[in-house]
């Protein structure tokens, strides 16, 4: 998405980074300007910005740097209500990201607008109602229209890019136009834009016609996701497969990024990549076979094409890849399933199921005993599984094979491991910060120059992405929301309501409960830094890429209008499991 920043075709990349590259010709590292934003003078009281359930833990986070340590909080009704007000003492513990004091209000279930004070600092306002995360719902499905493609979108842009796109490899133009823009730029990458429709689909499955309490129905959500699939179905080649992208570049450069004049065969028209990854492929199935059984009844004849779309091109693939790829491959499966009712489906679901189970590490491995069932890379790489977006994913596809498939032999092996992953890795990574944030994930060793910390045995772990291995790291927003998916689901399939509390402290941090006390959804709590969105500006319910790490894994955050990427562009996938994690959390 992001290879070689959008500054580059506005000339700005090198005045940023000065020597224009993050590494010296020598190969040592050199530091990204973003690497020094550390929270500094940020306010010490952190909190989650939307306000909380009645039902739910209620938690605030006041970090220490240095001088006096206060002893307890006051919160107090700032509404129309009633004088209320409670004092409660703060508890210190130790944290990665430094010592903190701890303050819980999980009994108050009382409705109102509260402030917390400790010592002369005030939090930010917040709710106590049982919409308090509902509300935001609708500006989270609203950015989606923003980003649409191939036609005017009012107070936002004029009609643009009529003319995409020709093909890399033959020059021969191919209508691609539509779908919609994928984060700060002008770009349509498949893997990130059709994880719109994914959140989108999956508000319309779990909320219906009641997910937007203003009452809009369904007519909005299906608008929208039709839109974006009209582009994903331009995107099948006649094999099948499914292209890569549009606009990405023709060397993974920044070249494409640009409005263009809208008359075809002109030297600015975007290209089309006709490289077909398994993952886009895994991820168009089971988007078409979602697709078609949203519009069953309300389109019939839509509902079809969708799925004809999808089973072409689950034969023209092999269900084969990373623990990644094999996780949206079971997706593909059920979802097909769900729409055919056909066993063959239910069979290769299963089989992906189990493919997954035995892909965890279920001993004690790298020389230590303190965590366990997390995923290995793939069958043949054995480095803890990672990613920046679907981290959690194969807890998730292992949790709905059981529900899908709770007949099955294997049923209980798929719960199985889902309790191993949340209990003995969940649980005790997330304890290990006050804000209970899931890192990044484990590694063998310091496989580069920079601060890894030490777990036990040869196992380490990083909060943030490494960022002295490669050019692409940012922050971690789908990660956690992904997380937050996984716990959720597990909540109501498992009974375990301390794993919806946890759900909710991942997403917490997002809007507020993090180092720098900054909401990074617009349009959605307070100190909100300004965006990379250097084509359309603010987009309400536009979800950042999020905190960042320096090499010596401390949070960093553009709040200084740098309007850098790595923090603060948009990103479609953020949004998309916001709208996924919340559909559940809210359907419970």
């Amino acid at each position: 998405m992001k290879r070689r920043e959008f500054m580059m075709s506005a000339g700005l990349l090198g005045a940023e980074l000065g020597a224009g590259a993050l590494f010296a010709q020598e190969g040592a590292p050199v530091q990204d300007p973003v690497e020094r934003m550390t929270a500094g003078s940020a306010p010490s009281i952190a909190m989650c910005h939307a306000g909380f359930r009645p039902d739910s833990a209620k938690m605030l986070v006041y970090r220490l740097t240095g001088g006096m340590e206060p002893k307890q909080f006051a919160m107090y009704d700032v509404g129309s209500g009633p004088q209320f007000r409670i004092e409660r003492p703060l508890k210190k513990i130790a944290s990665d990201f430094g010592d903190c004091l701890i303050g819980e209000f999980t009994d108050i279930a009382r409705e109102g607008l509260y402030q917390v004070k400790i010592g002369d600092e005030r939090s930010v306002p917040f709710f106590i109602r049982p919409d308090a995360w509902r509300r935001t719902l609708p500006k989270a499905v609203g950015y989606h229209k923003w980003q649409r493609c191939g036609v005017e979108v009012p107070n936002v842009h004029k009609v643009c890019h009529l003319d995409d796109a020709r093909r890399r490899d033959n020059g021969q133009h191919v209508d691609e136009t539509g779908g919609w823009h994928d984060a700060g730029d002008l770009r349509k990458w498949m893997s990130a834009t059709m994880m719109n429709g994914f959140g989108l689909l999956q508000v319309a499955r779990n909320l219906g016609e009641k997910w937007d309490l203003a009452g809009s129905g369904l007519a909005p959500i299906r608008e929208e996701v039709k839109w974006g699939n009209s582009y994903f179905l331009k995107m099948q080649d006649t094999d099948g497969r499914v292209w890569a992208d549009v606009a990405g570049g023709v060397n993974g450069d920044n070249t494409d990024n640009h409005w263009t004049d809208n008359q075809i065969g002109t030297a600015d028209d975007r290209y089309l990549n006709t490289k077909k990854t398994g993952l886009i492929q895994a991820m168009f199935v089971a988007l078409e076979a979602m697709m078609a059984q949203e519009f069953r009844e309300a389109d019939p004849s839509y509902s079809q094409q969708c799925l004809k779309a999808g089973l072409r091109c689950w034969a023209a693939n092999q269900r084969e890849g990373s623990t990644r790829d094999l996780s949206w491959w079971a997706i593909a499966s059920l979802e097909l399933h769900r729409a055919t009712n056909r066993d063959l489906y239910a069979v290769t679901a299963a089989l992906i199921a189990d493919q997954i189970v035995g892909l965890q590490e279920r001993d004690f491995a790298h020389g230590q005993k303190q965590v366990r069932g997390y995923w290995r890379a793939s069958a043949t790489d054995t480095d803890p599984y990672k990613d920046t977006l679907d981290s959690s994913l194969p807890a998730y596809v292992l949790l709905e094979s059981a529900r899908a498939y709770p007949q099955h032999k294997n049923a209980g092996q798929w719960r199985d491991a889902v309790k191993l992953y949340l209990g003995e890795y969940v649980l005790p990574m997330t304890a290990r910060s006050a804000y209970r944030i899931l890192p990044y994930g484990l590694f063998a060793g310091s496989p580069t120059p920079e601060t890894y910390r030490p777990l036990a045995g040869e196992l380490t772990y990083r909060y943030f992405m490494p960022v002295r291995k490669q050019y692409f790291w940012l922050g971690l927003n789908s990660h956690y929301q992904c997380c937050a998916l996984v716990l959720a689901t597990a909540a109501r399939d498992l009974g375990r309501p301390e794993y919806r509390n946890l759900a909710y402290r991942q997403i917490e941090w997002i809007v507020g409960a993090n180092p720098f006390a900054a909401s990074m959804m617009t349009g959605e709590g307070m100190r909100n830094p300004y965006p990379h969105s250097r084509y359309v500006g603010l987009i309400p319910g536009g979800i950042m890429n999020g905190i960042c790490g320096n090499a010596n894994d401390e949070p960093v955050l553009d709040t200084e209008y740098g309007l850098t990427w790595r923090t603060n562009e948009y990103w479609s996938p953020h949004v998309a499991y916001y709208e996924w994690a919340h559909s559940v959390l809210e359907s419970a």
